[in-house]
């Protein structure tokens, strides 16, 4: 024990400062007080991040080098390719280990109080809204499903934290059964409307649920996109009177039972109804081949994508956004315009888009035609109507579902997601592990990935 306590050195001191204190409470206030500290603190982000920025654009000239030379018919020039991938993996470590400790140093300098306060209702309050590796677990029931679910977020190369998700939406149906739902929210051009889509789903949701007759699929369908015309209508409202271009995606899950399943399907069987606006994603992962399929062993894990990622260039949507008016064109990536300029927020606004054809929010584009641009016929460029699918759950096959923003799948596909996820012991692990591959994998934006697993009880 004493060669424990040697090799891990002196306790009680600060390394950044090079000061040692009496008691871990005195150290505890020097790092939360001092100004000393606070100034090193900064110094070494800057280090950090310049570090960073000479290690991205190493990454960036070997991947340039690997297209070349996964180009080239040289014999010579494709064996150097094997090493530079290893060179572009250990700068790729490299990269994310800056970017952690960005993450840590963010969080060694504090969160903002007022924002802890907003978003209350889906972090928990002693997390820092910049840096939530340690994943959030939740446990739910419905029928003979036990649910449980992990979610954890992090705020990547962006300079805000604009992903929200929600874990203990429990909605109870006329007749009293309970409806487990689950959420990840993507904000965009600021946190207002994400944050308020946040707060005020779940209690639509209940609302617009407790108005139908009885809990069918039909009868929770109207629900939800009642529920999402609602959060929609409410924050387009605030945005109106205080002129805001703030928006946000959603993906959500509702498990809910069959009160009357048919024959071969056992008893208290339930199914997931997924609710999409915009380009987060749902993908279920399924064993087939296995014992459950008339098999042997656990059979092999195929994903199933349970939505459809609404993008403007996506043949039905640019159909539907060119009849309003509106312009779809590549910038970067495909994006909708409004085809004129407009007066927003009191100034002009020559080109305004977005890369996704649906979202929260988002009032220029739903509403181009109040704002000088006369050739769009009102009915929004962008709509808040989410897409609704239903799938059985079958617990003997179906092992969990990932809900994640597009930072996610922007570098991952929906079968390397799932084998990342398949290869954790527990859904906290696995939203962790998606997390980090994302970012490992180059994606620069806010990352938040959430897991669902069940298990049948009696």
């Amino acid at each position: 024990m004493a060669a424990v306590a040697a090799a891990q050195g002196p306790a009680n001191v600060c390394y950044l400062c090079t000061k040692k204190f009496s008691d871990p409470e005195t150290l505890a206030r020097h790092e939360k007080y001092s100004q000393l500290h606070q100034q090193n603190l900064g110094r070494q982000v800057d280090l950090i991040v310049e570090h960073k920025q000479e290690v991205s654009g190493s990454v960036h000239r070997m991947r340039q080098q690997l297209q070349k030379a996964a180009a080239s018919k040289n014999s010579v020039t494709r064996s150097s390719v094997a090493a530079l991938e290893s060179q572009l993996r250990q700068q790729l470590g490299e990269f994310a280990q800056a970017q952690e400790a960005l993450e840590h140093g963010r969080s060694a300098r504090g969160a903002d109080p007022a924002r802890l306060a907003r978003g209350a209702r889906h972090l928990q309050p002693e997390a820092n809204p910049h840096l939530q590796l340690r994943p959030i677990r939740q446990e739910a029931r419905t029928g003979r499903l036990t649910l449980e679910a992990a979610v954890a977020c992090w705020q990547g190369g962006k300079e805000m934290q604009e992903d929200r998700y929600i874990l203990d939406i429990e909605l109870l149906s006329p007749e009293g059964l309970v409806v487990p739902g689950f959420c990840v929210l993507d904000g965009h051009s600021g946190e207002r409307c994400v944050d308020q889509v946040a707060d005020r789903l779940p209690g639509y949701l209940q609302a617009r649920l407790a108005s139908k007759p009885c809990l069918t699929e039909e009868f929770l369908r109207e629900a939800v996109l009642e529920a999402c015309a609602m959060a929609d209508g409410e924050f387009l409202n605030w945005a109106r009177q205080h002129e805001a271009m703030d928006g946000s995606t959603m993906i959500l899950a509702l498990v809910f039972p069959e009160p009357n399943p048919r024959p071969p399907r056992p008893p208290g069987s339930c199914r997931v109804m997924i609710a999409n606006i915009g380009d987060s994603r749902a993908v279920l992962c399924r064993a087939v081949g296995g014992a459950a399929d008339g098999g042997e062993g656990e059979g092999q894990l195929h994903a199933v994508r349970l939505s459809n990622d609404q993008k403007p260039d996506r043949p039905d949507e640019q159909k539907r956004i060119q009849d309003l008016g509106g312009i779809v064109d590549f910038h970067g990536v495909w994006r909708v315009f409004c085809p004129s300029p407009c007066v927003f927020g009191g100034r002009s606004i020559p080109r305004w888009g977005l890369a996704v054809s649906r979202a929260f929010g988002d009032l220029l584009l739903k509403e181009p035609e109040q704002y000088g641009c006369s050739q769009v016929a009102p009915g929004g460029l962008v709509i808040a109507e989410p897409e609704i699918q239903v799938a059985e759950i079958d617990p003997a096959t179906d092992r969990f579902l990932i809900l994640a923003c597009d930072g996610i799948w922007d570098v991952l596909q929906d079968q390397d997601a799932a084998a990342v996820c398949a290869s954790q012991a527990g859904v906290e692990l696995a939203s962790h592990s998606l997390v980090r591959h994302a970012f490992a994998s180059g994606s620069m934006d806010n990352l938040t990935a959430l897991v669902l697993v069940w298990r049948v009880t009696e």
